[in-house]
């Protein structure tokens, strides 16, 4: 009987091979409409929005996926207790851990969220940069917490300086390295102490350290902050399977910290969050990882080749980027970015949206090889009729 997966790998070239391996469906109708909208083959389209992973997770994970999902479906009416225990078991021995020291979660933005609600509050603030991934401050907007921002260098890098006076008197630090949406690292030999010193700035601070990217960073020298996590209780790693892992649509992340800090976590901590698929995927992605050890480093290579190609593509015409370490670039487009993304939308290709108050520079993931390529050429045409209206 044909499963799902090669169902979709043997549909009709465009948006459904392209994008198989997510198995989300919501993506696929949102290619085909997105390509309708414009008028476009769905194969046309490219979305570069989302810091996705155009490859998906691969064909060890999805036959992983298939076994529980298969022509039975039988899976499918029960609830995920049992498959929680050997994913978290999974994490746990890749990182030499307790089964303690680990929360998974439905995406890092669960744990994000977890972590919030426990430290920050109305009279501890929560403490990150400007900008910055969102989720804790919405979080925080939601239920009245204090929050403080910090503005970035003009290198588009975290002040380290400013963010530790910020952390005097509040409840929780969000420290995403490499920053989303910027995609810049904080220097290896700065990061730690930083941290360090952070917590010797404020006795009651939690730091929740958002490792989503760190497989892609590039610069010699970096290291998770784990070890760190596990010692001291006031600190938590949080990690995801969306970006390397290519999981993004199954939604599964966790959290690796002291387990003191786990228990902590769990108060707040909704249980069953996770599907049956993510859980087995996640599973058969670190088995994987056991059985093939190039394949982080592998999907590391590959992102940072797409990376630099497009990198040059937009240095090539003066148009300058931050430092990327990440699966997407931020990158001056030299006009507002709503017009940049409505222009790109035209050419049948998405782009990230606005980040105030950085109002001309675009956030661009980084998807394959060829969607790199045929983006460029999109957007040399973008960029070459803005000059021509400008002239």
């Amino acid at each position: 009987m044909l499963s799902r997966r090669r169902f979709l790998r043997h549909a009709s070239a465009g948006a459904a091979g392209l994008y198989a391996a997510t198995m989300v469906r919501s993506r696929l109708r949102e290619q085909y409409a997105f390509a309708a909208e414009m008028g476009i083959q769905p194969e046309e389209a490219i979305n570069l929005a989302n810091n996705e992973n155009s490859l998906g997770p691969g064909d060890e994970v999805m036959d992983a996926i298939d076994s529980v999902l298969g022509p039975e479906g039988v899976i499918a009416g029960r609830y995920p207790f049992r498959f929680l225990g050997p994913a978290t078991e999974a994490i746990a021995e890749k990182f030499g851990v307790s089964t303690d020291n680990v929360l998974v979660g439905a995406g890092s933005t669960q744990i994000l969220v977890d972590a919030t609600h426990q430290y920050a509050s109305a009279d501890k603030a929560l403490v990150g940069s400007l900008p910055t991934y969102e989720e804790c401050f919405g979080y925080a907007a939601l239920m009245g917490y204090r929050t403080k921002a910090v503005p970035l260098t003009p290198d588009f890098r975290m002040d380290l300086d400013q963010t530790l006076h910020a952390v005097k008197g509040s409840g929780m630090l969000f420290y995403c390295n490499p920053n989303n949406p910027v995609a810049t690292l904080v220097d290896p030999s700065d990061s730690k102490d930083f941290l360090t010193r952070a917590l010797d700035t404020e006795k009651d601070l939690r730091i929740l350290v958002d490792e989503a990217y760190i497989d892609y960073v590039t610069t010699p020298g970096h290291e998770t902050m784990i070890p760190l996590a596990l010692e001291n209780p006031r600190v938590i790693v949080a990690r995801t399977f969306s970006k390397a892992y290519g999981m993004a649509g199954l939604r599964i992340g966790y959290a690796i910290a002291h387990e003191d800090t786990i228990a902590e976590l769990s108060d707040f901590h909704m249980g069953n969050s996770v599907s049956i698929p993510a859980l087995v995927a996640a599973n058969a992605a670190l088995e994987r990882d056991r059985s093939n050890p190039d394949f982080l480093p592998d999907e590391k290579k590959r992102n940072a080749e797409a990376r630099d190609f497009i990198l040059k593509f937009f240095r090539d015409r003066g148009l300058s980027a931050t430092d990327a370490q990440t699966n997407f670039i931020f990158t001056d487009v030299g006009m507002p970015v709503e017009q940049f993304q409505a222009a790109c939308a035209a050419e049948g290709l998405r782009v990230g949206r606005p980040f105030p108050p950085l109002w001309t520079r675009c956030r661009i993931s980084i998807g394959t090889m060829d969607e790199m390529q045929r983006a460029a050429t999109k957007m040399a045409r973008v960029l070459d009729s803005a000059m021509k209206m400008a002239a």
